[in-house]
This record gives C-alpha cells, sequence and structure tokens, in this order.
C-alpha cells in the first residue's frame, strides 16, 4: 500500500502537476489522521469494554461479599440478643443480691463477648487500589459503596474502643479484685468461700459494688445494646446496598 501511494507521487511530480501533488500530499495527510483517529477510537473502545467486564466482575465479588456480611450481622444479632436479654436479668439480680450464690448467678448471666465487627472487605479494598472504584460509571453507587465502607470502618473502631474500655474495667481496676477473687475461686473446692471477703456485696458504699455496678451496666449499654444497634443498622446498609447493585447489574447486562 505505501508503494502503491509512493508511486502515485512520483508520477504526479513527474508529470510537472505540482497542483495536484499538493492536493494529494494533503489528502494522503488527511487519510493519515483519519486512521490514527480510527485507530485510537478502537482501541479506546477496547478498553472501555475491558473496564466494564472488570468493574462487572467486582460488582459480583462486591454483592458476594455483601451477601456474605447480612448472614454474619443477622447470626452475630442473635448471639447478641441473647446477652442482651440475660445481662437485664443479671443486673436486676445484682441488686438484690446478698449471698455468693447470687452474685455467682450474676456472673453466668452477664457474660458477653469483645470481639471485633467484621466486615468483608477485600473487594472493596481491591477496588480501591486498582483505581477500578474511581472509574465506576455510576457515581451514585461510587457514592453509596464509599460511604457504606466508611461507616463500617467507624463503628468498628468504635466497637475496639468499648473492648479496650470494658477491658480495662475488668482486667485494671483495683477495686474489682476482691470481686474477680472471689469469682475466681468459685469452683475451688480446697477454699472456704466464707472466708472471702464478701461484705461488698449488695453494698452501695463498696467501691468494688460501684466498680462492678459500672462494669455490668456498661458491658450492657455499650457491648450488647449498642453492638446490635451496630449489627441491625449495617444490616439494613448492606441490603439497601445490595439492591442498588442488583439494579446496577440488571441495567449492564441488559
Amino acid at each position: 500500500m505505501i508503494k502503491f501511494f509512493r508511486k502515485i507521487r512520483q508520477n504526479l511530480l513527474s508529470e510537472g502537476k505540482t497542483r495536484n501533488y499538493l492536493k494529494y500530499v494533503f489528502g494522503e495527510i488527511i487519510l493519515v489522521m483519519v486512521g490514527i483517529l480510527l485507530a485510537l477510537q478502537v482501541n479506546n473502545w477496547n478498553e472501555s469494554k475491558k473496564q466494564s467486564k472488570k468493574e462487572l466482575s467486582l460488582l459480583l465479588n462486591l454483592k458476594n461479599d455483601i451477601n456474605i456480611d447480612i448472614i454474619n450481622l443477622k447470626h452475630q444479632d442473635s448471639v447478641f440478643s441473647v446477652f442482651e436479654a440475660d445481662a437485664a436479668l443479671g443486673i436486676e439480680l445484682f441488686y438484690k443480691a446478698k449471698t455468693v450464690k447470687d452474685i455467682n448467678s450474676v456472673i453466668n448471666l452477664t457474660k458477653s463477648l469483645w470481639n471485633v465487627l467484621y466486615i468483608n472487605n477485600i473487594t472493596y479494598n481491591e477496588m480501591i487500589s486498582s483505581g477500578n472504584m474511581y472509574a465506576m460509571k455510576n457515581k451514585d453507587l461510587q457514592k453509596q459503596i464509599t460511604t457504606y465502607y466508611l461507616n463500617v470502618e467507624g463503628d468498628k473502631n468504635y466497637i475496639n474502643e468499648v473492648n479496650n474500655e470494658q477491658a480495662y474495667l475488668y482486667n485494671r481496676m483495683p477495686e474489682f479484685y476482691p470481686f474477680k477473687f472471689l469469682t475466681s475461686q468459685f469452683k475451688n473446692p480446697k477454699i472456704d468461700l466464707n472466708l472471702i471477703d464478701t461484705t461488698w456485696i449488695n453494698n452501695p458504699n463498696s467501691a468494688t459494688y460501684l466498680a462492678l455496678e459500672n462494669y455490668l451496666n456498661t458491658n450492657q449499654e455499650t457491648n450488647n445494646v449498642y453492638r446490635r444497634s451496630v449489627y441491625k443498622r449495617n444490616i439494613e446498609y448492606s441490603k439497601k446496598l445490595l439492591a442498588n447493585i442488583n439494579k446496577e447489574l440488571e441495567i449492564r447486562n441488559k
């Protein structure tokens, strides 16, 4: 093809048709430019198609992540619903407790977990690190996804703070030691519980009583009640985000 165009130019020059030669050269330049533009357009179209396929794949993975998160959140909520109900009974019993046996019952009722809030953000992190998040066509959906995971991160940080606070109350407060020593000896057959100081039981003037009261109520409010509110809120957010992702997938697959 190049030889063909070269031959035409040579013939025009040899025939002295300078004007025609210039027109031809100009036309050839235009033709080359059009070819380059078409090639760029095809390349851009191919890249756009690849990006679209990648985005769809990531959205499907994100959908699977959120579905699993909803199942896990519902399970955690069911676990902490039991803790919350039992703790309410335990706190009620605490204010009535008069014996070591009563305190033992309080502890059995007010058990809890200091677990972390886990949300699977593997796909989200991949979308961020690869730049696919910022290249999403649906900017509203992009904003919803980003907001969802930022809110989750905030909840995770707060729950970690709650865990640290509860751990401090339970493990480091000196006022708590008589209670911890008593509970650690409940099942020790060699220890006569009557010889252990229990004067703090049902004694609002005792520092140990006040420390335990604070721990039980804080555990109920910030660990059980608040944690359940986090689970419920994120379940609802997850469902809304999932519905919008499904809607986007339906539109893109038409």
